[in-house]
Parts: structure tokens; sequence; C-alpha cells
């Protein structure tokens, strides 16, 4: 695209803030407007915005300075943190951690909401503060955004939104086969009296790696941190420490493949199985390792995410700001213990689902990969010009 397709947001759209009224005034909240807070969009997979968990009354709506937002607007957060994107699916207004768009008349809602999402970085790095960064309406209304003809628009939008739907569709796909697995679980071991006893006592090795922070360098043994341990499985570590300080490190105990690690704090309860012996753990992972004939790890991974289990997980820990657990209390968690052969096939059940669940998740990673490099095309113009040639 040439510089002169590139227009000012307040050029082609309203932007507008929000507000909240006042909490301590009881009629001020009721069932009258759909009232949006960044945290309703933080998570969303699909682009639209049916509903809002909380209402403000309509006086409350009259006390205070929010907007009433029509349907087909984009919700755009601009603090805490800034660059969630959502389009209104219906009229609604927000508090002040939004600076939301209203589409002027040769503007597509859907492309609009996809060029947001694309240039939400961008945006984020024109934010302002020191305790958290915000962007001011007057950043919003200048920065400008790539507009094509209205059909144009229309016709980038149609082939983002399929390609957005097919990526949707394998999340979905990732989700259903993990409530599968839970319902196995429940099924086996959920209706039954099971042995429990104390998780210390079920463990042939129990390693706490809480400490110092160990010195990095830029190549060598990958470092499991908490925050490479996500949906049950070690992410690429990008953090190493040399290889002439492992055995230093590890002092405490070598993992071996298939140990259960699990996060105390940063996040809380995040579990995975090693299938990489060749790795240092960091601080705020802990390793477990069930006795021989008595506890499969695979088995006792998905025990520590039954509810019962996690509760009492959730009742040990301490922090209000951020959630953890000591060593010496997740030892007295009391997990079920079933009989052997029970653990073992529910294990090798397990075991398939995860192979089927990397194949959909390959699957998903290389459609995301697509679509990010289609978005790219929509909005460096390579997209248009395919367009227009076809």
């Amino acid at each position: 695209m040439t510089s002169e397709t590139y227009i000012k947001l307040k050029d082609c759209c309203t932007v507008v803030g929000g507000a909240t009224p006042k909490r301590n005034i009881p009629e001020y909240w009721g069932n009258d407007v759909p009232w949006v807070t960044p945290k309703d969009v933080s998570k969303m997979e699909a682009p639209v915005l049916d509903d809002a968990p909380e209402y403000i009354s309509n006086k409350g709506f009259d006390s205070c300075s929010t907007y009433m937002l029509p349907k087909g607007s984009i919700l755009f957060t601009s603090r805490a943190p800034i660059g969630n994107v959502a389009i209104a699916g219906r009229e609604m207004c927000t508090n002040q951690g939004f600076k939301s768009l209203i589409p002027g008349s040769g503007v597509d809602s859907s492309y609009l909401y996809h060029c947001m999402k694309y240039m939400s970085q961008k945006i984020q790095d024109l934010g302002n503060g020191a305790t958290f960064k915000e962007v001011s309406k007057k950043i919003i209304e200048e920065f400008k955004i790539p507009l094509p003809p209205l059909k144009e628009q229309k016709r980038i939008a149609e082939i983002l939104d399929k390609a957005d739907a097919i990526r949707r569709k394998r999340q979905q796909a990732i989700d259903l086969t993990d409530q599968l697995l839970r319902s196995v679980f429940l099924d086996m071991f959920g209706d039954h009296d099971v042995i429990k006893m104390k998780l210390e006592d079920a463990m042939e090795e129990f390693i706490d790696y809480r400490g110092k922070t160990p010195p990095k360098v830029e190549s060598g043994i990958p470092l499991v941190t908490a925050k490479v341990i996500k949906n049950g499985r070690i992410e690429t570590p990008k953090e190493f420490i040399a290889e002439d300080f492992y055995d230093e490190w590890m002092s405490r105990g070598l993992p071996k493949v298939g140990d259960l690690l699990f996060t105390t704090e940063a996040p809380l309860g995040k579990t995975a199985l090693v299938d990489d012996a060749n790795i240092a753990l960091a601080q705020r992972v802990l390793l477990m390792r069930g006795k021989p004939g008595l506890l499969d790890n695979t088995f006792l991974m998905h025990a520590i995410k039954s509810q019962a289990v996690w509760d009492e997980i959730l009742r040990r820990s301490s922090g209000s700001t951020v959630k953890g657990i000591r060593q010496k209390e997740l030892r007295q968690v009391m997990i079920p213990v079933p009989d052997m052969v029970l653990q073992k096939k529910f294990s090798s059940f397990a075991h398939k689902h995860e192979k089927s669940r990397k194949k959909v998740i390959s699957n998903k990673d290389e459609i995301s990969i697509l679509f990010d490099a289609l978005t790219q095309q929509a909005f460096n113009g390579e997209l248009t010009k395919q367009i227009k040639a076809a």
C-alpha cells in the first residue's frame, strides 16, 4: 500500500472512552446496559462479544461518562493491558480501560477488527506510564491504519475471517480431546472408593529446585523454568546453563524421562512429564517420581488436576497477588492411589490421547503460522494486490 492509503483513526472512526459508575450506589448497577471491562475480552477466541458478565442500570449509565457503543463497534483495551480487541455484538458500554472505535461509513467492522489486532503491538509501544502503560485517546486518534476501498476491506476481512475460523476449530478440537480425557478419568476414578494417602508417602523422589536463579549462558543445557511448562507439556526452553555447571546446580537430584514436573508459583500448578532428561530445572519447579508399583506418574499428573486434589492444593497455598505453595504443604496433600492395573490402563489411554493431541496442536500451529503470514500480507498491501490480480 502507498502512504496515501494510510488514514488516521480519527478520520475514519469515532474514538470513545468509557467509565465506571460509583460502586457504592446500588441503584447504579442492574440489568439494563451491558458493561464491559478489559478482563472480559482478555481471553476471547472468537471476535464477537455478544454480552457482558456485568450490567449497569440506566441511572448508572447516566451518572458517568461512559458511551453507548452501537453494534459493530471495535472494543480496544487501552490499558492493563493495551491491545485486546473485540467486536461489539450488540449495544454495550465499557469502563475506562478502553478506547473504542465506532467505524465510519467507509469502514468495515471485521476489517477494522483484524487491522487493530495486527497493529496492537505498535500501539502498545506508544503507551506511557510508570506502573502500567496506557494509550490516550489522542494517541489512538492520531494512529494511522491502511484503509483500502470498502469493497477490498470486505474481501480481506472475508479471507481473514475464514482463516481465523479454521484456527479456532483446531483449538476447539484440542479442548474437546482434553474434555474427553477428564471424562475418562472421572469415569474410572471419580465415583469409586479409592485409597488415599499423603503425596509424600507415595513418592520415590520429591525434589524442590526452589532457590537462587542459576547463572545463564547463551547455549548449553536447556533450563526449564515455570513459564515454559504449559498445557501439559514443556515448551522449548530459551534459557540455558553451562554444561560444566550442571552437576553443581542439579545436586539435589537428576530428572528422568517420565518424571512429573509441577510449578509451585508463578504460575501455580502447571504440570508436564519429562520427555528429555537432558534438562536443568529452575526455581519454582518441583520434580515428583512415584514409587514403583504404587503410583504412576501419568496418573499422578491427572490426579493433581482433579477437582478434589486441586481444591486442597489451593487451600494449602498462600499469597494474595501471586498464589504459591510450599513444599511441606504440597507433601501433605491427599491423593487417590487406586490399583496399579487401573492406573496403567488410564496411563495407556492418556499416552494415546497425547499422541493425537500433539498432531492436532502441530496442525493448529501450522495454521497459526499461515494465518499470521496472511494477516501480514493483508496489512502490507500484498493481499490487496492478489485480490486485484485475481
